[in-house]
């Protein structure tokens, strides 16, 4: 089966549960080339690309892209409840320009994204793995943050939010070890914009009296440039 021929049948799979794709299904692209063209095929246009990592029930990102409707919206989310939930709002909002992925985000970022193709990347309240024998599960440390540094376009962005503070701090810290990131707030982190869309967890938290930390890096360069590497 050649690549146009995957492309349409992944294409009618996700029309058919509501742009929904199971990573584990779908067959990724093979190069760059093919990265463009499996989302231009997706969402019928080549608009900017903003991806989610961990989208939950997709409160955020679908409110988020009926504000920002000049952009494509990829949400990747782990659970099948929840996953399943984010589509069925899709179907029922009849929204195009957001799709789901169903599976591992690393996964996701690793083999259908290519150098240079995302306009941002957010984060909403990751999982903080709180005890220390569990730092080596947490989705933001250094070497994610380098891969997602490869698939944002220069001036990119990534956007983060928690109510952790220790987790801010070590957030704060493995993006420092990335060169070609410039962290947007002068002592790192402000708090959660009010014109963001809400989410589960911040509404949660917010009534349990727990400050919420919002974190924006920008991509300063060329990825193949002198300037990136790890410190």
């Amino acid at each position: 089966m050649d690549f146009l021929e995957r492309e349409k049948r992944d294409k009618d799979a996700g029309e058919a549960e509501g742009l929904f794709y199971d990573l584990k299904e779908v067959v990724p692209p093979r190069s760059r080339e093919e990265s463009i063209r499996f989302f231009l095929k997706v969402f019928g246009n080549d608009k900017p690309l903003v991806v989610e990592i961990g989208s939950g029930n997709g409160h955020f990102l679908v409110d988020y892209a009926k504000r920002h409707l000049g952009r494509n919206y990829a949400g990747t989310e782990i659970l099948i409840g929840r996953a399943r939930r984010f589509s069925s709002k899709l179907k029922k909002r009849n929204m195009k320009n957001v799709i789901v992925f169903w599976g591992d985000a690393r996964r996701f970022v690793w083999d259908f994204l290519y150098e240079d193709s995302v306009e941002e990347f957010i984060v909403m309240f990751p999982d903080p793995w709180p005890k220390k024998r569990h730092y080596k599960h947490r989705l933001l440390s250094n070497g994610f943050i380098l891969m997602l540094y490869f698939r944002l376009r220069a001036g990119g962005k990534i956007s983060v939010a928690t109510d952790y503070e220790e987790y801010r701090d070590f957030i704060i810290r493995e993006f420092g070890k990335v060169l070609g990131f410039r962290n947007m707030f002068s002592n790192g982190y402000s708090f959660y914009p009010e014109d963001y869309p809400k989410t589960l967890f911040e509404d949660r938290f917010k009534k349990e009296g727990k400050p919420i930390y919002y974190m924006q890096w920008v991509k300063e360069g060329d990825a193949g440039g002198a300037s990136h590497g790890m410190r």
